[in-house]
């Protein structure tokens, strides 16, 4: 009996130092009034993406707002155990699986066979430290419109080669490039490289 009482105790203290340690994970920059959410991975909602670390997702404060600039207007990053660089295709079924994870997750109308989401990028030139994509995505909205919406993304993959890790950033908005919110969403940076200590 007291085994078993010092077993749960030590779990309790190790389950919350995880959690303390999770809400302060601090690996992008942005504005105060951009909302925050931490993710462990692999996403409880689409397990289907291999890697293991965290996602720091930051949202603009109108993300919810359906006639602001800032609606559906977010960037997160993946802290990953991702060891080679990745092509347009991984970025399209990545996000692919994400977005039909999160929407039929987050979707009440259990009768109802979403729209799968489909993905389109194109890989930039790239550095020998980043990797660079841009594109678009057709993705139902189980969130606010209950229907179809082209979002626009970039991404930028920050690959350390020595650690075995990257760092996937990744913006998207409704609003096509150029407009204003991408130069709020550029402001949205990682806190340091995955190489920098």
């Amino acid at each position: 009996m007291k085994n078993n009482f010092v077993l749960i105790v030590v779990f309790l203290q190790s389950f919350l130092v995880f959690s303390q340690d999770k809400t302060t994970i601090d690996l992008l920059i942005a504005e105060a009034s951009w909302g925050k959410e931490i993710i462990q991975m692999p996403l409880h909602f689409a397990a289907e993406i291999p890697y293991k670390g965290m996602e720091e997702i930051r949202f603009s404060p109108d993300w919810s707002k359906q006639n602001a600039d800032g609606f559906w207007s977010y960037a997160f990053v993946w802290d990953i155990d991702l060891n080679k660089e990745l092509t347009a295709t991984d970025v399209e079924t990545d996000l692919q699986y994400y977005f039909d994870g999160l929407m039929n997750v987050v979707n009440k109308d259990k009768g109802k066979v979403l729209p799968k989401t489909i993905a389109l990028f194109l890989k930039k030139e790239n550095d020998a430290e980043v990797s660079e994509f841009i594109g678009k995505l057709q993705v139902y909205n189980s969130f606010h419109t209950k229907d179809i919406m082209i979002l626009y993304c970039t991404v930028k993959q920050y690959y350390c080669k020595e650690k075995k890790k990257s760092m996937v950033l990744f913006r998207f908005s409704p609003k096509a490039f150029g407009q204003s919110i991408w130069q709020q969403l550029e402001t949205v940076q990682l806190r340091k490289k995955p190489c920098e200590d």
